[in-house]
């Protein structure tokens, strides 16, 4: 599968940094993340949230949407988002969201571009797990989803006191992870890494400084080139379930403690 060996091998520390500003997106859309400010789950369980949602799309990605895994991780998907209140084109940013920013991410920051066979495997992914959610209108072109995420963000991201509350949670479990001097510069990295101005004032981020901006997008860079010059990897990092797939589940995880907790519901 080309989108597999993208997202878990050939462009896999990239993706990751795709799918976490993916995972901020939604934090600009008031209507969105007052939702989400009310459910708990992103400010009390910050770490499990964001583990979470990333082990769901990477399950799917590694086992197929045939696999039993990848059926109960779209299935865990479908009950969590029936609770939940939004209009379609809410739930569908969201997943283009998943799509567009890993994909812009990898073309502007990669060791080498992707190629336009596997961006349209990308758009192909999320097109069926979008069916298989229920949504409606999916774009039917990689081209047409990234303007549709774009006309999305400039109706609907705006500041909002739930907007901040969301970043400041994400920023406060960013911080745990970097050395203690470091951590008071985490909304101007935050900001640097993001560069998107009106984003970044919607959730309370100062305005994106071009010299951190230069710095983050530098060190990846430099990243990307040394990548360049290696071998190929071919392993996946993620193993499903394993120990060491993310920091939350340091012994491995069963598909049962993925989710909220009123998922089984």
């Amino acid at each position: 599968m080309t989108f597999r060996e993208v997202a878990l091998v050939h462009f896999d520390s990239e993706m990751r940094v795709g799918f976490l500003l993916a995972y901020y997106r939604s934090f600009g859309v008031p209507h969105i993340s007052e939702v989400l400010v009310a459910s708990g789950e992103v400010t009390g369980r910050p770490k499990k949230r964001a583990s979470d949602t990333g082990i769901v799309i990477y399950e799917i990605i590694a086992n197929g949407f045939e696999s039993e895994r990848g059926e109960q991780m779209v299935d865990l998907l479908r009950r969590v988002h029936r609770k939940v209140p939004g209009t379609g084109d809410d739930f569908l940013y969201i997943l283009i969201s998943l799509l567009v920013l890993p994909v812009r991410w990898v073309m502007a920051n990669g060791w080498r571009p992707l190629e336009q066979a596997e961006v349209q495997a990308a758009h192909r992914f999320y097109q069926e797990l979008g069916k298989r959610m229920g949504l409606k209108n999916i774009p039917p072109t990689y081209d047409a989803a990234s303007e549709f995420f774009d006309h999305y963000e400039a109706a609907n991201v705006r500041a909002a006191t739930a907007n901040r509350t969301l970043m400041e949670a994400a920023a406060q479990l960013t911080a745990v992870r970097l050395p203690a001097p470091l951590r008071p510069l985490v909304p101007t990295i935050l900001s640097g890494l993001i560069d998107d101005r009106r984003f970044c004032e919607a959730v309370g981020l100062p305005k994106p400084n071009s010299i951190m901006t230069t710095l983050v997008r530098g060190t990846v860079r430099l990243r990307a080139a040394r990548t360049a010059q290696r071998p190929l990897p071919v392993k996946a990092r993620f193993v499903p379930g394993a120990a060491g797939s993310s920091s939350s589940y340091p012994r491995g995880y069963e598909l049962r403690e993925i989710g909220p907790e009123s998922s089984s519901e």
